[in-house]
C-alpha cells in the first residue's frame, strides 16, 4: 500500500470533503481517503498495482478539485479512527448560541 497525501485548495468545507471521498472510493485500489476541510489535505491509501497518484489527481480534478501547491501541510498522520489530528491539541469545542441570532431568525420563541 502506497499513501500520498495531496494538497486541495479548494477544499474548505464539509460538503466538499464528502465528495472528495466520494470521487476517490469510487477508484478500483483505493484502500482509504481521509480529507480535511481544515488542512485543505487529502491523504490517499492506495493499491499501486491498480492505480496511480495520476489517476488519483485527474479524479480530483474531475470532481472539481485540482490538487494545488503550498497549503499548510498535515502535522501528525490521522489515527485509525480517522480524526483531524488538530482536535487531540485542541481538546473540545464549545458551542454558544448567540440570543440575537435567534431573535432575528425568529426562531426564539421555540425556546
Amino acid at each position: 500500500m502506497n499513501k500520498v497525501v495531496l494538497d486541495v485548495p479548494t477544499l474548505w468545507a464539509d460538503h466538499h470533503v464528502l465528495k472528495v471521498r466520494e470521487a476517490l472510493n469510487g477508484l478500483a485500489g483505493v484502500d482509504g481517503v481521509y480529507a480535511s476541510a481544515a488542512w485543505k489535505q487529502v491523504l490517499v491509501s492506495y493499491d499501486e498495482a491498480q492505480v496511480d497518484q495520476t489517476a488519483i489527481e485527474t479524479a480530483l480534478a474531475d470532481a472539481g478539485y485540482p490538487v494545488g501547491v503550498g497549503q499548510m501541510p498535515v502535522l501528525v498522520q490521522p489515527t485509525e479512527i480517522q480524526r483531524d489530528p488538530q482536535w487531540g491539541v485542541l481538546g473540545f469545542r464549545i458551542t454558544e448560541t448567540n440570543m440575537a441570532d435567534l431573535e432575528m431568525s425568529g426562531e426564539f420563541r421555540r425556546y
